[in-house]
């Protein structure tokens, strides 16, 4: 039997992006207390494994993150809820630090995230939006959009899901130029969380150029696991998974 994995990811799928709006209403508030702000490390631009862990946690204890009918492994109309959170940087060009928004909250199937940030610390001038989070339900259905982008024979999805997808041109609304850390670029590298059956959790980065990483405890860092690239549609306009090399994709059992 494969191990079943719940995931937790940064990337588009049943989130619905909207446009940047300016009025209070569409404005996220960062940051949310219940994930603590992250330095961003030396040596090291993508997002931080501290602030993955801290959002996953924060994420999928709201209520209905991870309520799934047992039977249908469907989302449940009235339970299920989706949580969105704005993923961004704020400070300056020496001096970054990774945070998150409050969540905002949609429905069984669906949440949007906003793109403006008000930042209780820092002005518009020094906040940066590079993504967003938002959880799963039921793992890989309803979200073969979101999962699609991954090398999902890794998985078998089908406890709940919470995605960070970090997006290219980032940035706000009177602030367009991409965040930099020392005159270098935020590495868009999107994430996933896997959470198996006994709590415990697989973290992933995937980054544009198609590396493939996972969290190792007993190293103490990032393990490259494959390249990756995009594959076209199978006959029937069905998205399939990227192919990878060395393939199949194999997790660190830890």
């Amino acid at each position: 039997m494969r191990p079943a994995f719940p995931l937790l990811l940064l990337v588009a799928g049943c989130a619905t992006p909207s446009a940047p709006h300016m009025t209070a209403q569409r404005v996220a508030r960062g940051p949310w207390p219940e994930v603590p702000a992250v330095e961003m490390p030396t040596g090291d631009t993508s997002i931080p494994i501290s602030l993955l862990r801290d959002v996953a946690g924060a994420l999928l204890k709201l209520p209905g993150a991870k309520v799934c009918d047992p039977v249908t492994q469907r989302p449940v109309v009235g339970l299920s809820t989706e949580y969105c959170s704005t993923v961004y940087v704020a400070g300056d060009r020496d001096s970054l630090s990774w945070r998150v928004t409050e969540p905002s909250q949609g429905n069984h199937n669906s949440c949007r995230p906003f793109f403006a940030v008000e930042d209780d610390d820092f002005p518009a001038s020094q906040v940066w939006v590079v993504g967003y989070v938002h959880n799963h339900l039921c793992g890989a259905p309803p979200s073969s959009l979101d999962l699609a982008a991954w090398p999902t024979d890794a998985f078998d999805a089908y406890v709940a899901m919470a995605e960070v997808r970090l997006i290219p041109g980032n940035g706000q609304p009177g602030n367009p130029a991409p965040a930099a850390y020392k005159d270098t670029g935020i590495d868009m590298a999107s994430a996933l969380v896997a959470e198996r059956p006994d709590g415990t959790r697989v973290y992933l980065r995937y980054f544009p150029t198609g590396e493939v990483q996972q969290w190792s405890d007993a190293r103490a860092g990032w393990v490259t696991l494959a390249t990756c690239a995009p594959r076209q549609p199978d006959s029937r306009n069905r998205m399939l998974p990227p192919q990878c090399n060395p393939e199949p994709l194999r997790l660190l059992r830890e």
